[in-house]
Parts: C-alpha cells; structure tokens; sequence
C-alpha cells in the first residue's frame, strides 16, 4: 500500500489515516490511488464492522494538490481515466469507492 494512506484494522474498526500532513492532506495522483486501493480492501474484509476515515496533522483534506497536477499534463489525464472496473474515473472513484462499503464510514 502507498504511503499516502495507511491503514490499521482492529476489534472489527478500520482506521484509514490520510497521511500528508506537511501539505493539509491535499490530493494528489498517489492519494487517489491510495484512497481508492484501501476502499476496495477494506470492503472486500469481512471482519470490518466499521471505519473511520481521517486525516493527520491539523487537517482532514485540504482538497487538490494543484501544484502536483502543474508539472505534467499526463496526471491530469490519468486522473480523468476509468477504470472497466467502474463507471467513475479516477477522481470520483476515490470518493465513491466509500459508498460501496458495506459498513458505516465515518469521516473524522
């Protein structure tokens, strides 16, 4: 898994920590991916009851990195793409990725 999302499961609770403190937790291509990969584990675990979704440091998510998309036109691109897996594209399936979790999620 990325370091850009970590993720800890115990006692039936899933933790998924947004982990890019330094930049408010800002988005960039790795932590779409990474948000999305850790959705499809956890709801893919049946011992997971619940999950609680957070950031470190002082913010949940600051949104958009756009200082990561201005180098290369090809991220931007990337994270338009769909998957065959999914109607969404990449941006969109990070989010939506939550509401096919079979267990509440609670963003904190």
């Amino acid at each position: 898994m990325s370091e850009r999302v970590k993720t800890s499961i115990g006692g039936g609770i899933a933790s998924v920590a947004l982990c890019r403190p330094e930049k408010m937790n800002g988005l960039d291509l790795e932590m779409f991916e990474a948000l999305i990969q850790a959705g499809e584990e956890v709801a893919s675990n049946p011992s997971v009851r619940a999950v609680v979704l957070h950031g470190e440091g002082r913010s949940f998510c600051a949104g958009l990195d756009f200082v990561s998309f201005m180098g290369s036109p090809d991220v931007g691109r990337k994270l338009l793409e769909r998957g065959a897996e999914s109607p969404a594209n990449t941006a969109q399936r990070a989010a939506w990725v939550w509401q096919e979790v079979p267990v509440p999620v609670i963003a904190a």
